[in-house]
This record gives C-alpha cells, sequence and structure tokens, in this order.
C-alpha cells in the first residue's frame, strides 16, 4: 500500500525510516521523499509516526480540535 502516491512512497517505507530513527514528519520526508509534493499523505504519515514514535504536531493539533 502506499502512504504517499505522488512520491509512490510505501507504508513499509515510511514504516522503515520511523524505526531507522525518522521521529517527525520534516524526518521521514527527507528519509522517504513522502510529503513533499501535494501534502494529502501528511496526517496518514503522522498517525504512522505516533503509532510508532511521540506524536508529531499535526496528530496533535488534529486530536485538540
Amino acid at each position: 500500500m502506499f502512504a504517499c502516491i505522488c512520491r509512490a512512497v510505501t507504508g513499509d517505507e515510511v514504516t522503515a525510516a520511523i524505526d531507522d530513527g525518522a521521529a517527525t514528519l520534516k524526518a521521514v520526508a527527507k528519509a522517504t521523499g513522502a510529503c513533499t509534493v501535494c501534502g494529502t499523505c501528511r496526517a496518514r504519515i503522522c498517525s504512522m509516526i505516533g503509532e510508532r514514535a511521540e506524536p508529531c504536531a499535526l496528530t496533535t493539533l488534529t486530536a485538540a480540535a
């Protein structure tokens, strides 16, 4: 399954980046290229980060709204 369709980044690639220490949206973007085109996948990537690492700012803001 693709986590980021624009850059053809799979969920497994995102998970691997997070497991390798990419604990922020910016770090995942740098490691995988995800979230660097249209931004539609940002919430999904933040959710994945929250499941495996500390929640990112977008996840926190969404939960507070």
